[in-house]
């Protein structure tokens, strides 16, 4: 029965098996490469903007972790950015005395770092003293700015 309906309504192409050319192979993997080669350009911008973004959270979420860690742990904390190599280090000092305990981490951007003086998170949550981090990206149109603010040792990031 259901061969009989085939056979009256539908072609004969439809059921025979066919397999793509060679050349309508390249036809295709050609037109594809010319639509990724003019798309290119337009989704750049947004690869070094999210670029930009990552190292700016990445900063943000260590900022308000270790702020959280010193009210914890009852240490200071302290960040010291280095302008010229792009990067910050975390120290431990102990928070009655202000000795030296250890460097936790020193965090490399991929962005370079304009802006930032140094702060140290204290006990009861504040910043000493407040600062503003600001990073830039490859335009000289994008940059992120993050800040801390000295009372309260909240960090909230600031897009212009």
């Amino acid at each position: 029965m259901l061969k009989k309906f085939r056979e009256k309504y539908t072609p004969d192409v439809f059921w025979q098996k066919r397999g793509l050319t060679l050349i309508e192979l390249v036809i295709v993997i050609s037109i594809i490469s010319v639509i990724s080669y003019f798309s290119l350009p337009v989704f750049r911008p947004f690869l070094e903007y999210s670029g930009l973004k990552k190292d700016a959270w990445k900063l943000l979420s260590d900022l308000r972790w270790y702020r959280q860690l010193a009210i914890i742990e009852h240490n200071n904390y302290k960040f010291s950015f280095d302008v010229l190599a792009d990067s910050y280090t975390i120290d431990e000092h102990d928070a009655a005395t202000n000795a030296f305990i250890q460097t936790l981490s020193t965090v490399s951007l991929e962005n370079d770092i304009t802006q930032a003086t140094d702060s140290t998170f204290r006990p009861n949550g504040e910043a000493v003293p407040s600062t503003l981090v600001t990073i830039k990206g490859n335009k000289s149109s994008d940059s992120i700015s993050i800040s801390v603010f000295a009372t309260t040792g909240l960090a909230k990031m600031v897009t212009p």
